[in-house]
């Protein structure tokens, strides 16, 4: 396989599981974030993946859509879905996570990965 140069914009969920899973495939990636120059009112970090608005990811049961999407990132290897199962609260059936930790444990992800 061909070692590409892949820049990803954004450091938001999807911006850091797509970074994380192209660098992890061999690929150079660097990660364009506007933080920590600029932020909206609703940030309070400058780490990535931070969640703003609610602290849950909604359903975890296999038996709904969201929660069947979960499952399906968990067995392919995601770290979104690592790093929420590791910084989990307790919200009955719904995946909640402490925000400042997964927006940590994400930051640490990507800052650790060498590509």
């Amino acid at each position: 396989m061909q070692k590409l140069s892949i820049a990803v914009v954004g450091g938001g969920l999807a911006g850091c599981e797509c970074a994380l899973r192209l660098a992890r495939s061999g690929h150079a990636v660097e990660l364009f974030e506007q933080k920590p120059l600029f932020r909206s009112p609703a940030h309070v970090s400058d780490h990535l993946a931070e969640l703003v608005c609610s602290n849950s990811l909604r359903s975890d049961e296999p038996t709904s859509g969201v929660g069947l999407l979960k499952a399906e990132m968990r067995a392919l290897g995601s770290q979104f879905m690592e790093a929420a199962d590791a910084c989990r609260v307790p919200a009955g059936k719904a995946l909640a996570v402490d925000r400042e930790a997964f927006a940590r444990n994400m930051s640490e992800r990507v800052d650790a990965e060498p590509n």
